[in-house]
């Protein structure tokens, strides 16, 4: 590559505003730096870091200084581990049901046929495949909220209280009926439906919560856009393609009394887990039980380290490392929100929201436009002409979509609203 194609690159590639939902945009700094990697990584003159082998001191070096920076970003306790798993959040709909039955099984010496529950929330439609993958693993589930019941207009548009959930298991006093786990998705790339952080009352309510029975989130598409308190769940999963790295991997934080050997579970009437998906096989092999997707992982760990040295926003003497970054998705996302009506409003604003405020999105905006589908459908030709690319909703739900994760910049958010006034102009003038 000359140098005038390397130019062009960056300039074309400055002046697109990538808003896709996943996989996403990365930091210009972190390609860059990776880009020479992968020519001749730093520490293996000659060899690019793609090349060299997961059993090298180099690669342990990548994978202990990712382990590190994350566990101080997000401040892990020492009774957890951090697990790299080849695949995305599908794959973790399957390995959480099962090494968690296994768990329970083997902690309580279960009746072979004894029945287990999983219990699910269901705020979106990413909660509602993991559901659904939940009950094709084996557990009982039981659904202790179903959004589309209480959303309006049948959809998934928001999180009521915990007060309209399903919670008796945690408070009847019968070990026996205690599920295996709750489970629910902190963010809903789909529908646009977040939970908030405490100490709003729509906060998940860890405090109604047995405190036997683990908490499992997928933070796929939040994760590290804000402080998040690690010790009150059993798992944390996230896939990278949002606000980590490249698509292929995703990251575990699993607390150590989860992991157990599947195996030992069997005369329990605990499930088959396949090898690779044993949280225990990857805890004891530092996530290179197999041989792991070596470049992603080094891609992941440069954007670890830009977050705790290049902060969006200045950190604030003794707040949480990621502060800085809750603070900037709050701030570009207020601006697309203030063009929004919000979908608990009866305004016949141009842009409608689709989630209710108190529980929409930081990352994925959606909303709908006055005009139907052809309305939106100009919306995306003509915003992708202006360079800002990605702003279709999900094929299962239509209407427009745009995903402000981390690396999106204050200016691009700038265009894109800029955009949003110019379109509305001269939609309601024709």
């Amino acid at each position: 590559m000359d140098a005038t194609t390397l130019a062009d690159a960056l300039a074309k590639r400055s002046a697109t505003v990538n808003l896709n939902a996943g996989p996403s945009p990365l930091p210009l700094p972190a390609l860059l730096e990776s880009s020479l990697a992968l020519l001749s990584n730093p520490t293996t003159p000659g060899l690019g870091i793609a090349e060299i082998s997961h059993r090298s001191g180099a690669f342990q070096k990548v994978l202990a200084d990712a382990n590190a920076d994350l566990k101080q970003l997000l401040a892990i306790p020492d009774n957890y581990k951090v697990l790299w798993m080849q695949g995305g959040g599908l794959t973790q709909f399957s390995a959480v049901v099962l090494n968690l039955l296994a768990a329970y099984r083997l902690k309580h010496q279960s009746a072979k046929d004894a029945v287990v529950a999983g219990e699910y929330v269901v705020t979106g439609s990413w909660s509602k495949k993991a559901a659904e993958e939940g009950a094709r693993m084996g557990a009982k589930t039981k659904i202790v909220l179903d959004g589309k019941k209480v959303g309006k207009g049948g959809k998934f548009t928001g999180v009521p209280a915990a007060s309209e959930w399903d919670l008796s298991a945690h408070s009847n006093g019968d070990a026996a009926s205690k599920p295996a786990f709750i489970y629910y998705c902190d963010n809903e790339t789909v529908d646009g439906v977040e939970f908030p952080a405490a100490p709003s009352p729509l906060a998940f309510p860890f405090d109604k919560i047995d405190p036997d029975v683990p908490v499992v989130c997928d933070m796929s598409s939040n994760f590290l856009s804000r402080p998040v308190d690690v010790a009150k769940y059993g798992i944390i999963y996230a896939g990278a393609q949002k606000n980590l790295g490249p698509a292929g991997v995703s990251v575990i934080i699993i607390r150590d009394d989860l992991i157990v050997d599947p195996d030992l579970a069997l005369p329990y009437g605990g499930p088959v887990v396949p090898a690779m998906l044993a949280y225990k096989n990857l805890a004891d092999n530092d996530s290179m039980y197999n041989t792991p997707p070596t470049f992603t992982i080094y891609l992941c760990s440069v954007v670890l380290r830009s977050l705790l040295a290049t902060p969006p926003l200045p950190l604030a003497a003794g707040a949480p490392a990621l502060s800085p970054l809750a603070e900037f998705a709050t701030k570009k996302s207020s601006l697309v929100y203030a063009l929004l009506s919000s979908k608990d409003s009866e305004s016949d604003a141009f842009y409608q929201g689709t989630a209710e405020e108190s529980t929409r999105s930081r990352m994925n905006i959606t909303f709908r436009i006055r005009g139907g589908a052809d309305a939106e459908k100009k919306f995306v030709k003509e915003a992708e002409a202006q360079g800002i690319i990605g702003v279709g909703g999900h094929r299962s739900v239509g209407g427009i979509r745009t995903s402000l994760y981390n690396a999106v910049t204050l200016e691009q958010v700038e265009k894109l609203v800029a955009f949003m006034k110019a379109f509305e102009a001269k939609e309601t003038q024709a």
